[in-house]
């Protein structure tokens, strides 16, 4: 696999605006990676958040070209990472959009009444009236040299303790509604030169299963780190301590989290990796 001379990645998105900050929060996750591999420059765009206003707000505070995107990753379909990509797209135009072929599935949550958490209405429509062009795959997907989406990770082939044994999410499914084990959602695959680094939207397949794909992928046992949301917000005590116990176990360098890990995860994290450990937060910009 070819490699990455180096990677910066803006935090576009996030539940988190940081201390006095000029950025905006919002529900979701959206991350702006700019790549460098010899005299080529690149820019791909990971998840859309929930609104595009506050994402384009935090672009221009950072002084980001939209523009020059020409790649846009969905990670799977719930709102608050697909939910400003009609937006995104009237600045972008014309790009290619990589997803799961079940990015289009009507979702819910099941509270007292069943909420809609999917996409936004006629989103594949919309957006190709935009010039995107849908890119789908439950296959790893090369998108630039060195980087590829990791595909999709089936209840059969995840982490024992990553198995989702029931699910308060639900998709419609010829006309009924039926669990949903989130096999639609796709990390992403960086590999750089020292090593790779792993970005992840919510991670309902499982971080630690992610993680262990892409190093199967890039054949790289170097993860310098792993980006994302975990979705450990109300995961058990167990399940959490595991979870740290496997990164330290790969040998994982730094972990850069928020979003939906919670805080009882980001605590332990914090415990086990000190220096390492890193809360996202808009406006944000790490560079590796």
């Amino acid at each position: 696999m070819e490699k990455v001379d180096s990677l910066k990645i803006y935090v576009l998105a996030e539940d988190f605006a940081g201390y006095a900050s000029r950025f905006w929060a919002q529900h979701g996750i959206s991350f702006l990676l700019e790549l460098h591999r010899g005299d080529r420059e690149d820019f791909v765009l990971f998840d859309t958040g929930t609104h595009h206003i506050p994402l384009l707000n935090n672009a221009h505070l950072l002084r980001l070209d939209l523009s020059k995107v020409q790649n846009v990753v969905l990670s799977h379909s719930h709102y608050d990472h697909t939910g400003g990509i009609i937006g995104v797209m009237k600045e972008i135009k014309d790009a290619k959009i990589y997803a799961h072929p079940e990015i289009f599935k009507e979702s819910f949550a099941m509270d007292e009444e069943p909420r809609y958490i999917g996409p936004p209405e006629n989103m594949r429509e919309e957006v190709e009236k935009y010039g995107g062009k849908w890119v789908l795959s439950r296959e790893p997907v090369e998108i630039l040299p060195g980087v590829w989406t990791l595909g999709e990770l089936r209840q059969e082939d995840r982490e024992e303790f990553e198995r989702m044994k029931d699910t308060k999410v639900f998709m419609k499914k010829n006309g009924k509604l039926v669990p949903d084990y989130m096999e639609d959602e796709i990390g992403l695959l960086v590999n750089l030169k020292e090593g790779i680094v792993v970005i992840g939207g919510c991670s309902h397949p499982g971080i630690i299963g992610m993680t262990k794909r892409a190093i199967e992928i890039s054949a790289e046992n170097n993860v310098l780190a792993v980006i994302g949301g975990f979705h450990l917000v109300n995961a058990s005590d167990e399940r959490i301590e595991k979870t740290a116990e496997s990164f330290l176990k790969i040998g994982v360098e730094d972990i850069y989290t928020g979003h939906c890990t919670g805080l009882r995860a980001e605590c332990l994290f914090y415990k086990y990796f000190g220096k390492g450990f890193h809360k996202l937060h808009a406006g944000m910009v790490i560079s590796i």
